[in-house]
């Protein structure tokens, strides 16, 4: 059964809050308001200390796009390659609750894929043998690297014509995990 609460709020929130509302981004303040909280809630963002973020136990730090491609940019496709499995396999090792999950098996890919929309890397669809990626923030060589970790499998990367969508399509076991 649903609550009600009622808070006051500073003028600029509230003008925010009318702001969305008037362009349509949301349809009410209150709407807002409960998709602010679900989103907070989903982050863990209760945890954030002033000037210290984190979701569970991973310390996230806030970066423009633009920052993180250019410590990319003086590496090769092969390096930054690298660098994702590299990445996958200290993640499977360092998370807990990787360790008891057969991520060889695609119906627990959602697990990994959610986590990372939720890190912000982008919006991630699993259908069958294809992964749809939208919107990604890191290089697409560093994230098939790190995909190919995680699931132990090859991937074939189809681009589309659509900005911003690449298609990962399984292509088989990968046994090598190591570089």
């Amino acid at each position: 059964m649903p609550k009600t609460i009622t808070i006051e709020l500073e003028e600029d929130l509230y003008n925010y809050l009318e702001f969305l509302e008037r362009v349509r981004f949301v349809r009410s303040k209150e709407e807002a308001i409960v998709k602010a909280l679900h989103f907070f809630k989903r982050l863990s963002m209760h945890d954030w200390l002033p000037k210290i973020y984190r979701i569970g136990n991973s310390r996230i730090i806030l970066f423009d796009r633009g920052m993180l491609l250019d410590i990319f940019e003086h590496l090769t496709e092969s390096e930054i390659y690298n660098i994702g499995r590299l990445t996958a396999l200290k993640r499977k090792v360092l998370k807990p609750e990787f360790r008891d999950i057969d991520l060889t098996k695609p119906d627990n890919w959602m697990i990994v894929l959610r986590e990372l929309e939720n890190f912000g890397w982008g919006v991630f669809s699993k259908v069958e043998k294809e992964i749809k990626v939208e919107y990604c923030a890191v290089p697409i060589p560093y994230l098939r690297g790190y995909l190919e970790t995680m699931f132990q499998v090859e991937l074939r990367e189809h681009r589309t014509d659509i900005e911003g969508l690449v298609i990962f399509i399984v292509e088989g076991r990968k046994r090598d995990v190591w570089l």
